[in-house]
């Protein structure tokens, strides 16, 4: 029943995450992906590290900045590319690929041997997101594709790394998060001028929708994700990733009156059916 109930949580996170495109789309469209990224971390982070009020000491500070880095940093700028430069939940669909390089990293840092189970859930996910592309009437942006790549395979290594080093011993697990969210929207500070040359102008929508961003979709969904990570496998957490698209369908659907045909609908249901092969594989492996 703990088992259940720890997948249940980690599982709001991407649907958390899918909620993600609409937001930025309907309450912040302001074609500005780095200074978005930029807000969607760094406020949260200083507020939580203001709160607790523990900063990382030694090589934690080095281990701080890198999975910051790719957790937080550089993988909300790629994230940002794709949503701006991808329509709908298209951005989403892409970045699902990312388990597919978490069992890769894997392999590779924590030894983790793939199983049968393994390969056989995304082979079900990658078909159910090739489903959920059928018919799609619009052009799809090179850049923003490489984007939503991108940051699958930055994502895909930062989970794998944060189970590899683990965190401090007497670090709360949101003290752990407040140090990834301020550590890593610090390198995309430069950024902002580098690239976008000033702060834009901002709307009470755009602010309402920056903090939805930050305290729901960041601060809460990356405290569940790091805590789905130390007690569940990268492997199993990522393998949750496909609940993403689903939900940005879903909405797109309810929010925006977006259409969705028979043959998306079949590739919910094996969307759906991937992640429970997943998680069956992984509850009996653990």
């Amino acid at each position: 029943m703990k088992q259940m109930k720890d997948i249940l949580l980690t599982m709001l996170t991407p649907m958390l995450w899918g909620s993600t495109y609409i937001i930025a789309s309907v309450l912040i469209p302001i074609q500005r992906p780095v200074f978005v990224a930029f807000m969607r971390a760094f406020p949260i982070g200083l507020i939580l590290l203001l709160y607790y009020r523990k900063l990382p000491k030694g090589i934690w500070i080095l281990k701080s900045l890198i999975l910051g880095s790719l957790n937080i940093g550089i993988f909300f700028l790629f994230l940002f590319i794709a949503a701006y430069r991808l329509p709908g939940g298209i951005a989403s669909i892409i970045g699902s690929v990312q388990p597919v390089f978490v069992i890769f990293f894997s392999w590779v840092l924590l030894k983790e041997k793939p199983t049968m189970r393994s390969y056989a859930a995304i082979v079900m996910m990658v078909t159910g997101v090739i489903l959920l592309l059928f018919k799609q009437q619009m052009a799809i942006d090179v850049w923003g594709v490489l984007a939503a790549l991108c940051g699958a395979v930055v994502m895909a290594l930062g989970v794998v790394l944060t189970k590899y080093w683990g965190k401090p011993e007497g670090i709360s697990q949101m003290v752990f998060t407040s140090w990834q969210l301020f550590f890593g929207s610090l390198i995309l500070i430069p950024a902002v001028f580098i690239m976008e040359g000033s702060i834009p102008a901002l709307t009470p929508v755009n602010i309402a929708g920056l903090a939805v961003l930050g305290v729901v979709n960041t601060g809460l969904a990356y405290y569940l994700w790091f805590r789905g990570i130390e007690i569940l496998s990268p492997v199993r957490v990522s393998l949750l990733s496909p609940v993403n698209p689903l939900t940005a369908f879903v909405l797109g659907y309810v929010v925006l009156g977006q259409s969705i045909s028979p043959v998306q609908l079949v590739g919910v249901a094996i969307i759906i059916a991937s992640i429970f092969v997943s998680q069956k594989k992984t509850a009996k492996a653990g």
